[in-house]
């Protein structure tokens, strides 16, 4: 099935099938299989005469003329139409976009004034009408684009779905031999061609398919553009994935399903400096509906109502969905408050700041739906008024309020959604909360629920209800959804050391029986078991030594974790037996900012570093410690950024802490590590985020949500898992990991060994294999691909062997990415990891050179892709390959200027040996190029210089050539060479007296990638009609004049079409 045939077929799946109403419409109905016939509440209506731009305006003018009868008495005219144009048109952004959208309480009005005088606002958009009332679906498809920018091609959209009038979803089809990530480079391409602008502009999800796979995303700006964030839609019985077309158009595709992805669940984030535009994930879809309908169904009269709870592991979009029931239970007639309960104070201004963002009613001069709560009388107040906002405030503010004397429990029904649901229900507290509210509806939040095994007290189900729906660690891995974690375990102790002075004294004080030879006999057989048991806490905690070992690992390897500085680091700390662990906090702090004075007057690697901990206002005895510690930290703070911060301003210290960690600061000013103790380890959000680092010990509930830190998808190539080093008892703390993992990740595994456990965490991809496992298997794909390339110098010559070698490619790419993970160590007395300063040592290691690996990642790779771009008759961008290089790959553009500058000479002085030998270096250095368009354009000026067609005759160009720059030469041979191509295609197809030159580039300007798009208004006809009649004796080809007409007709039009692909390409 090519193509069109697909597009053809999707277009009559999406506008045929049966017609039926739901109870559950309002949610969305979304079918598990497909059957016979496909419930739906509307069907797309399928409207073939709209083929360009001006129609698609003259049909959302009659949609919107017929939605506003009782407001307009007369259609629009041109004076009045065009001021809808223009607001429509002045949309810059796909979150401007679904702000104009979703309009006010979710109806968008265009606010124009008409002929005779009247201001008047008209509705596009009403979120009540989804699925229903007078909505306007419809499906149209080959829209004709104009070139947005000037010297871009004119574009052809594939299928855009309409509602009421308006681009909401863009579909890209691609054939089944084609890949997904071709579609969404297309629609990449779009964006940075900025065709999704006029009408265009209020797209909000785009859609890459395949008759054997499917992607979506939100629309986003060419910067945000990430297909790492094009998710799969998955079945809602097993989070299984969906990846047949039908079954995708049954579910999200269908409507009011898509109606209620493009609004319901979008999400508008207005984060300060990072606004965008999000859509929900199939399990968050899933799991707001089945929160939506327990709400739906509970009885605030009853009392105590628990809905049920949602485990959804942490980095999987908590916030977001919580966010959204949130949002849409405040909107239920039968809901008159929502309480948004976080389990400390110190997270409800972030929990604020977050879902105001995410509210689409607040904007700058709005307040919007969310409130904070400043303190508890203010608590109290909000929850006896009026409005149906959303309250956000703390576990301790509710309890406060509860037990005041003069509390009683508010008339209303109140929803209270519960975040880190595991961690605010411990205590009796919660359970008198609950008691308290006598008309209430109870939701739970967590990533990691307690269950039997991991806690002495009430599981999440009893406090809450029934499990709702859940999505564990495991299958967020599986879906790519977060990443999997590479987690080593490191020691600070000298092993020698220890073993000749300190064990020694342990174990006469453990066993005072033990002979001399027993003990040496023990310390000589010790396994690390032994070793952690043997380290007291006291080893760790304020030892200096051992705090100066911590930061000068971090120090050392800070390149290779840190990826070159493109991530951030947090490091958490703590110590036991009851003490005050801001001490050792400020430990850290103090021997970071000592390394940094030192590297800095030596001219090395410095760290931007911050610590964060609450101020003590206990009086106890170490309050006086803990706050000129913080005091000192926010000095060092305000010297290094600028800032004005005091001890009167704590929680705007840590904000700002935050904000420069998860990098969303104007100034561009970002922190490189951050030292905490308890805080950020949950609720924090940072894809920038990649290492943790843990100088204490951490299990269950709370080591899953600390890891989890450090998992958010950023980019694959640079950040393929979340990182974490500990520096505390090695075989305890993975003992720890492997248990907690057992629990949250893989419940098959809670009956395996320690040792079982480890390696199923591995082959489900939840923890990083070892590093010779990752070098082992690229290792061998690098000899497969010296194998297949003749030792990496030429591609192979079969078909067979290029889709071979590509796969290869991809994979690796992914272990090359992975390997450049791996600190260099010594192991067993050979040399690991990846070394940023001699990084030529891997790839022996591997079994190539530099010089070869270079040639690799760059020239054959360029030239794979052209080549499978061409047999698959697409555009190179469309072909995903992003090579992950050992070291930066530089351009030396002297060296070309000087090839340019030797070719000149060469073609001059008639050396047409060593002319053809500098243009095949010419050629090699445009394929290493990943600027595929600059590269097209030196080839085509090296083509020109050697058939002599530059420089032109008369141009007066002194020979010998010297050249300081190449630039001006290659533009200019560069376009005499497409002039010269096309005249020669016109010589030899006996054309010239047709059409010219310049006609023939305004016709290919439209013109797209691998598409019979030219003769819509029949000019290849007529041109192919008028050259049929004298071919035999224009045409200058013998082989074209020996043409039968028939065969003429059918080699000319594949001429065009091919030469039309060659130039969109160049």
């Amino acid at each position: 099935m090519n193509e069109q045939q697909f597009e053809t077929e999707l277009i009559q799946y999406l506008s045929g099938g049966t017609v039926s109403s739901s109870p559950d419409f309002e949610w969305g109905s979304v079918k598990e299989k497909p059957a016979d016939y496909v419930v739906k509440t509307k069907l797309w209506k399928y409207e073939p005469s709209i083929k360009t731009t001006e129609q698609l305006w003259e049909n959302f003018k009659r949609i919107l003329e017929q939605h506003n009868q009782n407001t307009l008495d007369h259609p629009l005219s041109v004076v009045e139409f065009n001021q809808v144009i223009k607001i429509i048109s002045d949309i810059q952004t796909p979150y401007q976009a679904g702000q104009f959208l979703y309009g006010l309480n979710g109806v968008s009005q265009i606010e124009i004034n008409l002929d005779d005088g009247r201001h008047v606002f008209l509705t596009v958009f009403d979120q009540k009408q989804i699925g229903a009332g007078d909505t306007v679906y419809q499906v149209v498809n080959q829209i004709d684009r104009p070139a947005k920018i000037t010297g871009k091609q004119d574009r052809r959209f594939d299928t855009t779905l309409l509602i009421n009038g308006l681009p909401i979803i863009q579909i890209e089809e691609k054939r089944d031999t084609h890949d997904v990530a071709e579609a969404l480079n297309q629609m990449k391409q779009y964006i940075d061609e900025s065709q999704y602008r006029d009408i265009f502009s209020t797209l909000q999800i785009l859609v890459a398919i395949t008759p054997n796979n499917v992607k979506y995303m939100a629309n986003t700006t060419a910067e945000s553009f990430n297909v790492d964030f094009a998710f799969s839609w998955q079945r809602k019985s097993d989070n299984g994935i969906v990846r047949n077309w039908k079954e995708f158009a049954d579910s999200m595709l269908s409507i009011p399903m898509a109606h209620q992805m493009a609004t319901s669940y979008m999400i508008l984030d207005g984060t300060k400096n990072r606004q965008s535009l999000k859509v929900m994930r199939p399990y968050q879809v899933y799991a707001t509906q089945k929160a939506i309908d327990g709400i739906k169904k509970a009885d605030f009269e009853f009392g105590e109502n628990k809905i049920g709870y949602i485990w959804h592991t942490t980095g999987s979009g908590k916030t977001i969905t919580s966010f959204k029931t949130a949002w849409l239970a405040s909107r239920m007639p039968g809901v008159d408050k929502v309480v948004f309960l976080v389990d400390r104070i110190a997270l409800t201004k972030q929990t604020c700041e977050s879902y105001r963002a995410y509210d689409p009613d607040a904007s700058d001069d709005m307040l919007g739906s969310v409130q904070n709560t400043d303190n508890t009388t203010d608590l109290s107040r909000k929850l006896k008024s009026k409005d149906n906002g959303i309250i956000v405030t703390s576990v301790q503010k509710l309890e406060k309020l509860i037990k005041r004397k003069s509390f009683k429990s508010p008339d209303k029904n109140i929803v209270f959604i519960v975040d880190e649901a595991h961690r605010s229900t411990g205590g009796d507290s919660f359970g008198a909360i609950q008691k308290a509210f006598k008309r209430a509806a109870w939701l739970g939040y967590t990533g990691t629920p307690m269950f039997d095994e991991t806690t002495t007290g009430l599981r999440t189900e009893e406090i809450f209800g029934e499990l709702l729906h859940a999505y564990t660690i495991r299958e967020a891995i599986a879906d790519a959804n977060v990443l999997g974690f590479k987690v080593d375990f490191e020691t600070t102790i000298d092993e020698e050391s220890m073993k000749e002075k300190y064990l020694p004294r342990f174990y006469k004080e453990q066993h005072p029986n033990w002979s001399e030879e027993k003990i040496r006999h023990k310390i000589a057989n010790l396994s690390q078991d032994d070793m952690d048991d043997a380290i007291e806490p006291s080893f760790y905690d304020e030892n200096s030594i051992h705090v100066k070992e911590v930061v000068r690992d971090i120090f050392d390897n800070w390149r290779n974790r840190s990826v070159e500085g493109k991530y951030n680091a947090l490091l958490t700390t703590h110590v036991g037996g009851g003490k005050a662990s801001t001490p050792m906090a400020m430990m850290y702090f103090e021997e970071f900012q000592r390394v940094n004075d030192i590297n800095r007057a030596e001219g090395g690697q410095t760290l931007k570093v911050a610590v964060t901990f609450s101020q003590n206002t206990s009086n106890n005895d170490t309050m006086l410690e803990t706050n000129r510690g913080l005091y000192a930290a926010i000095m060092a703070y305000n010297e290094e950024f600028g800032t004005s911060f005091d001890m009167s301003d704590v929680s705007g210290y840590t904000q700002d802490v935050v904000s420069r960690l998860n990098r969303s600061v104007s100034d561009g000013k970002f922190l490189d590590i951050v030292i905490v103790v308890d805080q950020l380890l949950t609720g924090f959000d940072a894809p920038e985020l990649n290492t943790l680092y843990v100088d204490r010990t951490l299990k269950g509930a709370g080591l899953i949500q600390a890891y989890s830190r450090t998992n958010r998808i950023a980019d694959n190539q640079t950040k393929p898992w979340g990182r974490i080093v500990n520096y505390r008892w090695p075989a305890q703390n993975e003992k720890l990991m492997n248990q907690a993992l057992a629990i949250y990740a893989n419940k098959d595994s809670a009956n395996l060994t320690d040792e079982e456990r480890g390696n199923q965490n591995v082959r489900d991809g939840i923890t990083a294999p070892e590093f010779d496992e990752v070098f082992q298997v690229v290792k061998s794909k690098v000899g497969k691909l010296a194998d297949l390339t003749n030792e990496f110098t030429e591609l192979p010559p079969s078909e067979k062997q290029k889709d071979f070698m590509f796969d290869l490619l991809r994979e690796y790419n992914a272990g090359m990415a992975k390997l450049k993970q791996f600190e260099p160590e010594e192991v067993d007395g050979e040399k690991v990891g990846f070394s940023y300063d001699n990084p030529d040592e891997l790839l022996s290691a591997l079994g190539m050179s530099p010089d070869q690996e270079v040639m690799l990642t760059t020239v054959l790779t360029n030239e794979l892709k052209a080549h499978i771009a061409k047999e698959k008759k697409v555009p190179v961008y469309q072909i995903e390959l992003r090579m992950t290089h050992v070291k930066d790959v530089k351009i030396d553009y002297d060296y070309l200027t000087e090839l340019i500058e030797r070719l000149l000479n060469e073609v001059h002085e008639g050396k047409t040996g060593k002319a053809l030998e500098t243009q095949s270096k010419i050629n090699q250095f445009a394929n290493s190029l990943d600027d595929r368009t600059y590269a097209g354009k030196i080839v085509n000026a090296a083509v020109a210089i050697v058939k002599g067609y530059y420089p032109v005759e008369g141009s007066g160009m002194p020979f010998p050539v010297e050249l300081h720059e190449s630039e001006t030469i290659i533009q200019e041979a560069s376009i005499v060479s497409v002039e010269r191509t096309l005249l020669d295609f016109r010589v030899k197809w006996g054309i010239t007296d047709i059409i010219t030159s310049a006609e023939m580039r305004e016709l290919f300007s439209r013109h797209r990638y691998g598409m019979q798009d030219l003769d819509d208004t029949g000019q290849i006809t007529e041109i192919i009609a008028n050259a049929t009649k004298e071919y035999q004796m224009l045409a200058h080809d013998e082989g074209v004049q020996a043409l039968s007409k028939i065969k003429y007709r059918n080699s000319l039009r594949e001429a065009i079409y091919s030469m039309a692909d060659e130039l969109a390409e160049g």
